[in-house]
């Protein structure tokens, strides 16, 4: 049996994301359902069971002692993720998939399914060797800068007692998805001992995607899997489609029969990677990286598509009037 291990907690624009990301996943999924679970870790059960009848799903109540313990001594929301693929584990009687909330899937997930071995996982994307990291500009650059220095300057403890170290040549992959094969429960307790020592020392909220990065990467070969998954983790395209879902996801909707809510995922699918990038919150959002990175006629390229759309945007036109007055002063 394949499972789907989700966590949602603290407010309804988190529960609709999830809600997007489960039935993403049987919208696409050429398995049956009876091959498939989902365990949702989720602080409000009871909202979801309107949306989600049909679905083999398995929920787990997230109560703030319960957080507490999955935070740990350190006390680090992150390490959370590692606490919940771990009871996934031991709940499930096979592979695991763990998504962020913050997802929704593109196309069928079998064929990595199927490729999942004891030597070979997925996360969303490789994004930058530990190298990369001294180049971070100050101050948002502190905690990698951290990662770096802690990474050079010492060993690991792994959770057998042996010691590890950590290559800067090795890569951060994104951990907002993994595909996990059955076999990869045994590497938990180490992802933890890496967590519990990173996070202390750099107070990097990547601190948990690091040492999953570096135990895969270490014993498995690690592959993408952002062609069958979407992962929208930038804020300003939560924003976007915490408008959208408002729009579509009502009581109403949850009436639905589940094969009529999943042809409607699906088509949601299709269409919202280009509504993130046509959407005016987007598209201002790029004016004004533009106009920061004095690239003045990108910036005003994109101001007038702004205008196009929402003309009456005075706060937004204050905003241009001072980078055009910063242009012409340059």
């Amino acid at each position: 049996m394949v499972s789907l291990a989700i966590q949602s907690f603290g407010k309804e624009s988190e529960y609709k994301r999830a809600i997007l990301t489960i039935l993403s996943f049987y919208a696409h999924i050429s398995s049956s359902l009876p091959s498939t679970q989902v365990i949702l870790f989720t602080d409000k059960p009871d909202y979801f069971k309107l949306y989600l009848q049909g679905v083999p799903l398995t929920y787990i109540l997230l109560t703030p002692d319960k957080i507490r313990v999955m935070r740990g001594t350190i006390n680090f929301l992150h390490r959370i993720k590692i606490a919940l693929i771990e009871e996934a584990f031991q709940l499930s009687d096979g592979n695991l998939i763990y998504a962020d909330s913050d997802t929704f899937f593109i196309a069928d997930p079998t064929p990595l399914l199927e490729s999942l071995s004891p030597d070979k996982s997925f996360m969303h994307v490789r994004e930058y060797e530990f190298e990369a990291l001294r180049n971070q500009s100050l101050p948002f650059g502190q905690a990698p800068h951290a990662f770096i220095q802690l990474i050079e300057s010492k060993k690991f403890l792994l959770a057998d007692g042996s010691g590890i170290s950590i290559a800067p040549k090795l890569h951060s992959w994104n951990a907002g998805v993994m595909f996990l094969h059955a076999t990869h429960a045994r590497f938990i307790p180490d992802v933890y001992s890496l967590t519990d020592q990173f996070y202390p020392f750099t107070h990097s909220h990547a601190s948990e995607q690091y040492a999953f990065s570096v135990i895969l990467q270490e014993n498995a070969r690690l592959e993408p899997c952002n062609s069958v998954i979407y992962h929208y983790w930038y804020r300003i395209k939560k924003e976007i489609i915490d408008l959208f879902l408002a729009e579509q996801i009502n009581t109403n909707w949850g009436e639905k029969a589940l094969p009529e809510k999943l042809e409607q995922v699906r088509k949601w699918c299709k269409l919202l990677p280009r509504h993130f990038e046509e959407h005016v919150l987007r598209v201002k959002d790029n004016a004004i990286q533009a106009f920061n990175e004095h690239k003045y006629g990108q910036g005003f390229k994109y101001a007038l598509k702004v205008f196009s759309k929402t003309p009456f945007d005075f706060k937004f036109f204050k905003d241009v009037s001072y980078h055009a007055r910063k242009w012409i002063k340059s």
